[in-house]
């Protein structure tokens, strides 16, 4: 089984000011001309609602799995976080939660996001986080660079999943041996996949797939890359790695982390 860890579906089909076609029904096609099983859709706060999210995913129940958005900087504090993400994600039949640090424009290492940590790390079965990588915004100014603010983030929990997205870009060799000693954390290859093809990250990929490939996952960020582009760029990088590899990161892992289930 082939799974897609990250792609975005919008209502309308529009991708902000750009061309790409973000419809269910291109994703649907794509899937299908590309073997893809199942794929994960991610909301995105203030852009792609989680009630969307639900009712796509339940028109393609068990093909399409919906991850929730939460944007803590939305709230005043704390307290306001922690009920809010109770009220909207406890039993919802989401899979996990996206952060997007970059999009709402706050710094990770925010009181108000490890509020919402403290709450899902409180429940029986704590949601895994998807959270994107990729921190660096016009005016931004971080507290701690991006590998030390992740190390930070998920080794102080170490029982929810944390699923890497763009497994930390330029930074992913570093990011990897930040996060070795941590088994609840996964690097989702997702753009990263495809934009440095042809620069020494290229390097680092193919090194990773052959030395960390059961903490790899793979996904495309569909609109913006296309499964055929995923696909294509992840068969290039893993032809040195072992054959079992290949299996692990296009579904095996995650089929045993999020469905709790041995890929078929």
């Amino acid at each position: 089984m082939i799974v897609d860890a990250h792609t975005h579906v919008t209502t309308d089909g529009q991708w902000f000011s750009t061309s790409f076609d973000a419809s269910e029904t291109c994703l649907l096609r794509q899937m299908d001309e590309e073997g893809v099983e199942k794929a994960v859709v991610i909301g995105l706060p203030g852009y792609i609602s989680n009630e969307s999210i639900n009712d796509l995913c339940e028109r393609h129940s068990g093909r399409l799995l919906p991850v929730a958005s939460f944007n803590p900087a939305d709230y005043a504090n704390s307290q306001e976080v922690s009920r809010e993400i109770r009220k909207q994600l406890k039993d919802e039949g989401f899979i996990g939660v996206k952060l997007h640090p970059r999009l709402n424009h706050y710094d990770p290492l925010d009181a108000r996001v490890f509020a919402l940590l403290d709450e899902i790390a409180s429940w029986p079965k704590p949601l895994p986080v998807w959270i994107d990588t990729l921190f660096y915004y016009p005016g931004g100014v971080l507290k701690k660079p991006p590998v030390e603010t992740i190390h930070e983030m998920v080794g102080s929990y170490p029982g929810i999943t944390f699923f890497l997205s763009h497994a930390g870009g330029p930074d992913i060799l570093r990011l990897s041996q930040a996060v070795r000693s941590c088994p609840n954390t996964y690097l989702e290859l997702s753009l990263t996949l495809t934009r440095y093809l042809g620069s020494s990250v290229e390097m680092d990929i193919r090194y990773l797939l052959r030395t960390f490939e059961q903490r790899l996952v793979f996904g495309s960020d569909f609109p913006e890359v296309s499964l055929s582009q995923a696909r294509n760029a992840f068969d290039i990088l893993v032809k040195d790695a072992k054959p079992e590899a290949r299996q692990s990161v296009l579904g095996n892992n995650f089929c045993k982390i999020v469905l709790q289930e041995p890929n078929q």
